[in-house]
């Protein structure tokens, strides 16, 4: 069965909170940067401070998009070395 958007987001979540002692601050989704694609979501996060603040010194540096399929709800962290769509196209059918 397939994962709505809203259980990928809880798993993108989980991976975020995961993250947090290491980053040493609250990470948080953009929502409003969620692409929807046939295999699943992407999502985007940065810290709840740069969000809130704006200032370039919050915000996280290397944080790549993760993306959740929608069959299986597997977690992936794509890369910041190239544009994401670059990084989309391993999940993409041929």
């Amino acid at each position: 069965m397939a994962l709505t958007k809203t259980e990928a987001r809880q798993q993108a979540l989980s991976y975020l909170r995961s993250q947090e002692a290491a980053a040493g601050f609250e990470l948080v989704l953009m929502d409003d940067r969620t692409l929807e694609r046939a295999f699943g979501w992407v999502f985007f996060y940065d810290s709840k401070r740069h969000i809130e603040t704006r200032d370039f010194r919050d915000a996280v540096v290397g944080n790549a998009p993760i993306v959740v399929t929608k069959a299986g709800g597997q977690v992936h962290v794509t890369g910041t070395a190239f544009p994401i769509e670059h990084y989309l196209q391993g999940f993409e059918s041929p």
